[in-house]
Formats: C-alpha cells, structure tokens, sequence
C-alpha cells in the first residue's frame, strides 16, 4: 500500500514540478486550463506508470536482487518503495517528453504540407 500511495505522491509531484517550471508565472492555477493543456500526457503518463507499477509490485517480481547488485554491501533499501515513487515521477517525465517530441514531429509534418 506504501508503494501505491508513493506512486501516486511522484505523478503528482512530477506535474507540479512541471507547473513550477511553466514559462507565464503570472498567472494563477487554473484547474480546468491545466488539464485541457495536459490530460493526455497526464492520462498516457498514469497508464505506462500504472501499468510498470502491477509488474513491479506483484508478487512474482523480484527486482531487489537486481537493483541492490548496483548498491554497495550493507546497504538495506526498501526497494518496492522506492521503486513506486520513482515509477510517479520518473517515467512520467519520459512519458511526457515522448509525447511533447511526436507532438513537435507531428507538427512539423503538418507545417511541410
């Protein structure tokens, strides 16, 4: 249950990041504004993530061998932890940023014909 709720604190942590970043700070938060500008990074972001997050946290996966083969010995993580949080906010920047470049391609498509 940890793992979860620290996934959903790194998507939500990720998109405010993204809206501290924003270019026109002058503006308030506009709720409505902001999901016509981003439900589909958003939406795409949760689904990849969700999707990664059943695979990690099931119980047939075992991923701590793995990553504590990067880690020096005596170090104890809570991999499944970790791994949820950075689930919420890494893969929702990779995400984002997959979708903003075919978006820039799709638009230049267009801008060619």
């Amino acid at each position: 249950m940890k793992a979860w709720l620290l996934f959903l604190l790194g998507s939500i942590a990720y998109f405010l990041i993204r809206y501290n970043g924003r270019t026109d700070k002058i503006k308030e938060l506009n709720m409505k504004f902001w999901w016509k500008d981003n439900a589909p990074e958003f939406i795409l972001s949760f689904i990849l993530n969700l999707a990664v997050m059943l695979i990690f946290m099931d119980a047939d996966t075992n991923i701590t061998e793995w990553l504590t083969s990067f880690l020096p010995s005596g170090i104890v993580v809570p991999i499944k932890l970790v791994v949820g949080f950075a689930c919420g906010l890494g893969l929702g920047k990779g995400v984002y940023e997959l979708f903003k470049e075919k978006l820039k391609r799709h638009g230049e498509e267009i801008l060619k014909k």
